[in-house]
């Protein structure tokens, strides 16, 4: 059985654990509130990129360089696909990562019936990890910080690497792999093809577009940027939805362990005030027995 002490040191240990926790949840609000914000100024750039390239695409039509579109021609040999996963970099957020990796496994068998080679691009130290000790080769993995805001600074970077895996023909194919944010506590693991590009959603009406429409540039060159740029964005808006739901899910792992440790607390309290309370009642009955004793004592000497 349990001393008061004990007790007493475990409660107070509980409570450190307990301002921990709500530490933890207080810095992924804010992270979840800043995500969201970033979410539309990211949406409405991504919007802007899509309609100067429908723009382009109604003047010049869909036709890409072959520098982008290369691998669209067909090849007898393996072709092999770049397969991005977003992860996140740290734990406590539920089954964010694991359920990403898991799909992302289950992608991988699909490819590989496909005659396709995988290769994982991880971007998250923590899912880098999970692949590392499930035996897989990472084929590039780059940190992107997350701490204090999402940058767009930091997926350019990361995207122009990729990009270059694919100009020279490292990976035939590319696709993302990510958290695709439905509502506060839900995402669902989403897998999208961006290489080669395709855009059945890019449509623009030659009637909506001016007739004084002056393009300074070469409309080739043009059109090749604003690609790798929607492409950059798409990246982009699935990072963020990436982190909001890492931080929604963390919110949710806070919650329900703040709420298992105030029950665990509570189950304490009621022990160590049993426990008090029996200590308070075998002293009363101790000096009750004393005072009989005397009593006795007395009655006797009389």
């Amino acid at each position: 059985m349990h001393s008061v002490k004990d007790i007493e040191t475990r409660l107070q240990g509980m409570e450190d654990i307990k301002h921990l926790l709500r530490s933890v949840r207080a810095m992924s609000a804010i992270r979840w509130r800043r995500a969201k914000r970033h979410l539309s100024i990211a949406q409405d750039y991504a919007d802007r990129v899509d309609a100067q390239l429908g723009m382009i695409f109604a003047k010049t039509g869909k036709g890409v360089s072959e520098r982008i579109a290369h691998q669209a021609i067909s090849s007898s040999r393996k072709r092999t696909v770049g397969l991005i996963t977003l992860t996140s970099d740290r734990g406590l957020c539920g089954n964010f990562n694991t359920g990403l990796v898991s799909k992302a496994f289950f992608v991988e068998d699909i490819l590989k019936k496909k005659n396709k080679d995988v290769r994982i691009i991880s971007l998250g130290g923590y899912g880098e990890r999970m692949f590392r000790d499930a035996g897989y080769d990472i084929f590039y993995s780059e940190k992107i910080p997350r701490a204090t805001a999402v940058s767009f600074i930091n997926i350019r970077k990361a995207f122009a690497h990729i990009r270059d895996l694919y100009e020279t023909k490292a990976i035939d194919e590319l696709n993302i792999l990510y958290n695709r944010f439905n509502y506060f506590g839900s995402y669902t693991p989403k897998s999208v093809q961006i290489l080669p590009p395709q855009f059945s959603e890019i449509e623009q009406d030659p009637k909506d577009i001016p007739a004084d429409l002056i393009i300074n540039s070469d409309p080739e060159e043009l059109k090749t940027f604003l690609v790798w740029e929607h492409l950059a964005a798409r990246l982009y808006l699935a990072f963020i939805e990436s982190t909001i739901s890492e931080h929604s899910a963390r919110l949710q792992t806070m919650d329900a362990a703040i709420s298992n440790l105030e029950e665990r607390v509570a189950e304490l309290e009621i022990k160590y005030h049993t426990i008090r309370q029996e200590k308070i009642t075998q002293g009363v009955l101790e000096v009750q027995s004393n005072l009989r004793d005397r009593k006795k004592k007395r009655s006797k000497n009389l």
